[in-house]
């Protein structure tokens, strides 16, 4: 952590007159850190963004192909199942909005849910910190 860190974690950091965001960060990229200071950053929110038709599909279908007896349909439908529960469960998505009205999207898995939580409430805090 470098001196004055308030907050630190995979979605980026927190300091008293500045936010680090992982730019584009998705699910199978890294991103690009980006320093914004604090007092153009508008507006951040957190969405779970869920699947609710594709994972109930995978899901039935999982299950169809665990009932069916044969081994290599069995781990198949395993898989869609395990695909089909993680669509239900969803993704955190956290938008950071600045007053140039530029957006940064970062986007982690359905593991991050409480980082993302974490890194929202820490710029929140900050926000309203501010003198």
């Amino acid at each position: 952590m470098s001196e004055g860190n308030q907050f630190s974690n995979e979605f980026g950091a927190v300091f008293p007159d500045r936010i680090v965001v992982c730019s584009k960060k998705s699910w199978f990229s890294g991103g690009s850190q980006e320093d914004l200071p604090l007092r153009h950053v508008t507006s951040i929110r957190m969405e779970t963004s869920r699947n609710i038709f594709g994972g109930i599909v995978l899901l039935l279908i999982g299950l169809a192909s665990l009932s069916s007896g044969s081994g290599g349909v069995m781990l198949v439908g395993l898989v869609l199942g395990a695909l089909g529960v993680i669509l239900l469960i969803g993704w955190p998505k956290v938008s950071v909005n600045t007053a140039g009205n530029d957006l940064q999207v970062m986007t982690g898995t359905f593991l991050q849910k409480d980082a993302a939580q974490q890194y929202v409430s820490a710029v929140k805090k900050a926000l309203f910190a501010k003198p």
